[in-house]
């Protein structure tokens, strides 16, 4: 497989894990030849340079390459379907991959159009969450839709953090406050959810309690913001972390704060959503509450078993970085294209795959029904 990633960010230390794993697939035979071309400009907002798509074209027609991955291609970025036509044109075989890394809602933020306009151009597409992102890209036109949750960042997040041997504290969270002012957008209803969760945490435990990120001045326990890839020394500071409402409620929705969370090595408890246990097995790798008043009880019964700590983040630490970092995501996403490739040369249809992104105790068979949409092979 020659493949060309684009990639986003305006360098490609922007996406230091994706880069990094295409080097190390090259490197171990999966890929032939990679390179990640990164497609947005160094300026504010999400503007794609006007030489992206042209450098793309030209590394398709001098390479050979085969595949094409348009990867995270969401916001108010243009239609990148007349570059896909003539993508083709260049290699009538070329196979083409998106990749999402966002939840949209059904009715207030929606499913870009890029996305839609990406996916419904693509062979196979790989999203984060399924719902109403699903629905959007399906109505569009897109086939082949495969549930890929995020992975830890191995470049960023792999090295074991410092750890005082008496934390300061019992509790942290790790996240900032961003509240806006419509009551019905999901994500600011989250954010309405964290503010709660924080004041009670801050209640409960008080100067036990550490709060790390931006928004949250006044607030009990509040350590200033701390930057995204230092996230693991502000964890390594507590006894157990907690993660925030989530802003989607689709099933099986992860951002990449709790892979992140969970290699840092201190337990985290999490937010459950249907599936959730499935990717990673409650009890060992994670604990989930389900409202504010499980959370407190939750985290007051965790504090009271230190041994059971330490067990459960070790787990988690071992459990994400043997099977759940990026690295890990990118080599099944390309096996997946891999296997598709290959029916296809043989005039077959694929069959539904079965991705791997659970734990241990779940068979991938089992839950195809959950994890695919509109299947063509």
């Amino acid at each position: 497989m020659r493949l060309l990633m684009l990639l986003q960010g305006s360098a490609v230390t922007d996406q230091p894990g994706y880069h990094a794993s295409l080097l190390r697939l090259v490197q171990e035979g999966t890929l032939a030849w990679a390179q990640a071309l990164p497609y947005l400009g160094a300026g504010p907002g999400m503007q794609v340079t006007e030489s992206a798509f042209a450098s793309a074209l030209r590394l398709i027609k001098d390479e050979g390459v085969d595949t094409l991955w348009l990867q995270c291609y969401h916001g108010p970025l243009p239609d990148p379907r007349p570059f896909l036509q003539a993508a083709r044109r260049l290699h009538p075989e070329l196979l083409v991959l998106v990749s999402s890394g966002d939840a949209f809602g059904r009715w207030l933020h929606r499913t870009p159009a890029s996305l839609r306009q990406a996916c419904a151009g693509a062979d196979l597409n790989f999203l984060t969450v399924l719902g109403p992102v699903a629905d959007a890209v399906v109505a569009a036109g897109a086939r082949n839709l495969v549930l890929m949750p995020h992975g830890a960042c191995q470049e960023r997040f792999a090295a074991p953090p410092s750890r005082p041997a008496a934390p300061p504290f019992d509790v942290v969270f790790v996240g900032s406050h961003h509240a806006g002012r419509n009551p019905f957008n999901p994500i600011n209803r989250a954010a309405r959810q964290r503010r709660a969760m924080v004041q009670a945490l801050g209640r409960r435990y008080g100067a036990r309690f550490g709060l790390f990120g931006h928004g949250w001045g006044g607030q009990t326990g509040w350590q200033g913001p701390v930057p995204f890839v230092d996230q693991h020394r502000a964890m390594a500071l507590g006894r157990l972390q907690v993660g925030g409402f989530p802003g989607g409620r689709a099933p099986f929705y992860l951002s990449d704060r709790p892979y992140i969370a969970m290699a840092s090595g201190t337990p985290l408890l999490d937010c459950r959503l249907e599936g959730l246990d499935r990717l990673a097995h409650e009890g060992v790798h994670w604990a989930l509450y389900d409202d504010l008043p499980g959370l407190l009880r939750l985290c007051d019964r965790s504090l009271e078993d230190d041994a059971g700590l330490r067990a459960m983040g070790d787990a988690a630490r071992g459990f994400v970085l043997a099977g759940h970092t990026q690295y890990h995501r990118v080599r099944e996403m390309l096996r997946i294209a891999s296997e598709l490739r290959e029916a296809r040369r043989q005039g077959r249809r694929l069959a539904p795959p079965a991705p791997r992104i659970f734990h241990e105790g779940v068979r991938p068979e089992d839950e195809i029904p959950h994890v695919l949409r509109a299947w063509a092979g």
